[in-house]
């Protein structure tokens, strides 16, 4: 079966700065509001409250904001839609790959741009690649 092959545009990378600005604010306030004195209770805070940014908008709509602004979605490499486990590994790479805090973008967008499929490690374990919204999997093929 043919499979799906990533976006690896300027709109990908928009997407990405916008998610992780949007994540990255959304966490701070909240995690100012709570305004717990444990340092190690804010930074959990902090890291659930960015990951989950992530996992909601993709487990529901398959896609973030700063995709939908940049007309991308994430696919099952064979075209279909994406599951929550799929949307789960994905979030939980974001830890290593896509981490504002640790390497930046860095490591995920070396490898959307050297793979063959255009996947960051996330996608490839998951199975997913991000695509424009009015891909199919014919026009891949």
């Amino acid at each position: 079966m043919p499979q799906l092959v990533g976006d690896a545009t300027k709109a990908r990378i928009f997407a990405f700065v916008i998610d992780n600005l949007i994540a990255c604010i959304l966490s701070f306030v909240i995690v100012g509001k709570l305004q717990f004195e444990n340092g190690v209770i804010s930074g959990t805070i902090l890291s659930l409250t960015y990951l989950l940014y992530f996992f909601v908008f993709e487990v529901t709509l398959a896609r973030t904001p700063g995709k939908i602004w940049q007309g991308l979605v994430i696919r099952d490499i064979n075209g279909g839609p994406s599951n929550a486990k799929q949307i789960f590994i994905r979030t939980l790479m974001r830890i290593l790959e896509a981490n504002p805090i640790l390497f930046g973008g860095l490591p995920a967008g070396l490898l959307v741009a050297t793979s063959t499929s255009r996947q960051r490690m996330g996608d490839s374990l998951a199975g997913t690649v991000v695509v424009p919204k009015d891909v199919s999997i014919s026009e891949e093929t």
